[in-house]
């Protein structure tokens, strides 16, 4: 493993823009050929004050924590970021068009945390395979960090952004020294397996329904690293069902309600297909400003309708049979991505294709 590096001098942003941290924050970064690791002390004057709230996964909470924002491709408006509060609930997403994040993305990495009479003590190793880089002799990334100390409400960070600019991820330092690393192959299978009964009053003597249905389901999600610029998602019978249960929502209006994607299928890559973010800051309202372009949970299964023994499949009896997503990372700040799904065994395939780019833009 190399020598650690250290990184201290953390600057507020909220409540007291641009003065020191209140509280001291020392971080130590090394690697070796298999991942990223980095450790953070936090020292807090009075560690009894630490606030450690417990939460799911993702789920915003008013705690103390500490994150790592890392861009890897070092095109200045993407990339990856990871976080543990001082309870050890993990947060992670991607970052897009400069100023945006998206914690659709949950990533395969470990944190710890432990605390003592100095305050807390975060250590994350992050694997390579959860990030995206080309292959280099030596590697230039940008890396950022940020502390939050919940009782003061306060956000410090190595390198903030003002609040009357915009930027995040153009402002990021250099993370130099990383060299004699390969990005990893990338393979991931995840199969599954699922049956649904159901057992309901039926007529007597019907010669097609005798109260008992059983619908077996077996399928996979693939992920394939095809080089360390391009990545294929592939869904061979896919469930397609939310893994994790939507709000209940009641809605009386002419507009369909809109849902966050969790399905994995959907999400590696999605950031490909979400721009038209960022610029100008005066169009906070109460309607979000992003455009949605495309809306992936309007794919989803055909509903099954019980036909008569050996009957040909018509219509909604079909149910989702595949899907292809590539997405790539081209030179300088392009990306490309494209994604098809057949949702009938009748129905043509639909693509949905889309090319981004953003200028860069060199840190203040």
């Amino acid at each position: 493993m190399a020598i650690a590096e250290r990184v201290s001098a953390f600057l507020q942003r909220d409540p007291k823009e641009g003065e020191a941290a209140s509280e001291s924050t020392v971080v130590y970064i090394a690697y070796d050929d298999a991942a990223l690791y980095i450790a953070a002390r936090l020292y807090d004057s009075h560690p009894d004050s630490i606030v450690a709230r417990l939460a799911r996964r993702d789920q915003g909470t008013s705690s103390d924590r500490f994150t790592v924002y890392i861009d890897p491709y070092h095109d200045k408006r993407s990339g990856f970021y990871f976080g543990i509060t001082a309870a050890g609930t993990l947060h992670d997403g991607t970052l897009l068009n400069d100023d945006w994040d998206d914690d659709s993305w949950d990533g395969v990495w470990e944190g710890k945390v432990s605390r003592d009479a100095l305050g807390w003590i975060a250590e994350l190793r992050i694997p390579y395979s959860q990030l995206r880089f080309v292959k280099q002799t030596q590697y230039v990334w940008g890396i950022n960090f940020r502390r939050d100390i919940a009782r003061r409400n306060e956000y410090d960070f190595l390198v903030y952004t003002p609040k009357n600019g915009s930027g995040f991820v153009s402002r990021f330092p250099d993370l130099v020294g990383i060299e004699r690393i390969e990005p990893p192959r990338r393979l991931e299978v995840m199969p599954y397996v699922t049956t649904r009964a159901a057992f309901t009053p039926h007529a007597v003597g019907d010669p097609f329904n005798d109260g008992s249905q059983v619908t077996p389901g077996v399928g996979a999600d693939a992920r394939i690293g095809l080089g360390s610029n391009l990545t294929l998602n592939a869904t061979v019978n896919p469930d397609f069902g939310q893994v994790e249960v939507d709000p209940a929502v009641v809605n009386l209006s002419d507009v369909e309600t809109f849902f966050s994607e969790k399905r994995p299928f959907f999400v590696d890559g999605s950031s490909v297909f979400d721009f038209g973010n960022g610029g100008a800051r005066n169009s906070w309202s109460f309607n979000w400003p992003r455009p949605t372009f495309f809306y992936s949970r309007r794919i989803r299964p055909v509903a099954r309708r019980r036909r008569a023994p050996g009957a040909t499949p018509t219509g909604p009896t079909a149910r989702t049979s595949w899907g292809l997503e590539a997405h790539r990372k081209v030179a300088g700040t392009w990306n490309v991505g494209g994604l098809t799904a057949v949702t009938g065994a009748r129905a043509p395939p639909s693509w949905t294709v889309s090319i981004t780019a953003g200028a860069r833009r060199s840190s203040p």
